[in-house]
């Protein structure tokens, strides 16, 4: 069992590293982005100046070294990139020489025992197209099938050394991360990785949400919505109940919302490209679950947290969001854009909608605070779909929900006055 264990770890790191390493880079802005020196570390020989990254060799620092996760590599150079003096050039910007002109076809293989990362394909390259294992090229023709540079990952960073025989050469290299929109409605994807925590990324070995509970007792949870405003507010938006554990005084169940996790406060969203992260500011504010934050998980909500910052991926209507809660565990939420249900956002809402019991498991009784006349009353699921409904025309009426599953539903009770919406847990 402890070998299967490392080795899923193990594997768990392989797979974290890959991830790292795919995407676009481009070379930071630095002096040690580019630099030579007798021994790994002692960059004595020369190193880029400053004034260069600005100048000279403004079209190199917008060279981009593509890392495709299918294990493709490509380079791009906008057009020119810097010329050297053996590839034909003046020491200035140019237009790229082949083979290092990016059109050839090239792949990447990391090794995470070793720690390389190996281009094959003539003429790809990392950083400087002349440095390869063993030296430096003299002339064109001599470009090689494969190179292998060692890699060091750290968040948005890669550090690349190769030894070139008496030498190395030092790259640095800064990741070009995606712009973070989260504005819109987001709720949980109903799938088993939605909700999962483990020791580490990527790792969910210690749980996992049960598929039967997301339309089962948490489907309370399941149309929870996560309101990212483009004005820069957020909210919590839990139609009026959802999945409460223990520490929150529930019992595992779903019940009315626990202060200050109700949404009741002001909340605010920034994004962070560089970093991959959302920050919430406002106590109560999260994403997932309430409980976990950076560093730990919540005992008692009186210790709820000014601010939350959540790695996050957004990929078309896809959202996936981590959290370490410390000693290299990490929370895994996995959310799915969504909208209102078109039940939900109509005009002339009238307040004071009462439904009890609810949950039930049997049938519930409606009514309204203000005496009006009820006209229909609407059961719909969580998709806007019809799913019963009840002529009445007095101001309360008593429903039969035996025949519906358990689950979320949303009652809608029509009067000359509008229309009132709440939701409904059938037991």
């Amino acid at each position: 069992m402890k070998k299967i264990t490392t080795l899923a770890v193990f594997a768990a790191l392989v797979g974290s590293s890959l991830a790292q390493i795919a995407g676009t880079w481009t070379l930071s802005p630095v002096e040690t982005s580019l630099a030579v020196g007798p021994a790994k570390g002692d960059y004595g020989w020369w190193k880029v100046p400053a004034a260069e990254i600005t100048g000279a060799r403004t079209c190199q620092y917008d060279d981009e070294f593509v890392f495709n996760a299918d294990g493709t590599y490509k380079m791009n150079f906008q057009g020119s990139t810097f010329v050297e003096g053996w590839m034909g050039g003046s020491f200035a910007c140019g237009t790229p020489v082949a083979p290092f002109d990016g059109s050839g076809n090239a792949t990447w293989k990391y090794d995470a025992a070793k720690g390389t990362v190996t281009l094959y394909g003539k003429g790809a390259f990392i950083g400087l197209p002349k440095a390869y294992n063993g030296g430096e090229l003299s002339k064109v023709a001599d470009a090689k099938d494969s190179i292998t540079y060692e890699v060091s990952v750290t968040g948005s960073n890669m550090s690349v050394d190769i030894s070139i025989g008496g030498g190395y050469w030092h790259f640095e290299l800064v990741k070009k991360m995606p712009e973070i929109n989260p504005v819109g409605l987001w709720k949980l994807r109903p799938v088993e990785t939605s909700m999962a925590v483990g020791p580490a990324k990527g790792d969910f070995g210690w749980w996992k949400v049960p598929a039967a509970e997301i339309t089962g007792v948490r489907a309370c949870q399941y149309d929870d919505i996560y309101n990212f405003d483009a004005d820069g507010t957020f909210k919590n938006e839990l139609q009026g109940s959802t999945f409460l554990e223990g520490w929150q005084g529930g019992s595992f169940a779903c019940g009315t919302p626990v202060a200050p996790h109700d949404g009741a406060n002001a909340g605010k969203w920034s994004a962070n490209k560089n970093n991959g992260t959302i920050t919430l500011v406002g106590k109560g504010s999260y994403l997932g679950l309430p409980k976990a934050y950076n560093g730990g998980e919540l005992s008692a909500p009186a210790n709820a947290k000014d601010t939350i910052t959540y790695e996050v991926a957004i990929v078309a209507d896809t959202m996936k969001v981590d959290i370490g809660i410390g000693n290299g565990a990490y929370w895994h939420y996995e959310l799915v854009k969504t909208t209102r249900p078109v039940s939900a956002v109509k005009n002339n809402v009238v307040n004071g909608l009462v439904i009890y019991p609810n949950p039930s498991n049997g049938d519930f009784n409606v009514s309204l605070a203000n005496g009006a006349t009820i006209n229909v009353v609407r059961v719909l699921n969580l998709s806007g779909q019809i799913v019963k409904e009840v002529s009445v025309k007095n101001s309360s009426a008593q429903i039969s929900a035996t025949q519906l599953a358990a689950g979320a539903y949303l009652i809608s009770v029509e009067t000359n006055e509008g229309t009132a919406v709440q939701r409904f847990i059938k037991q």
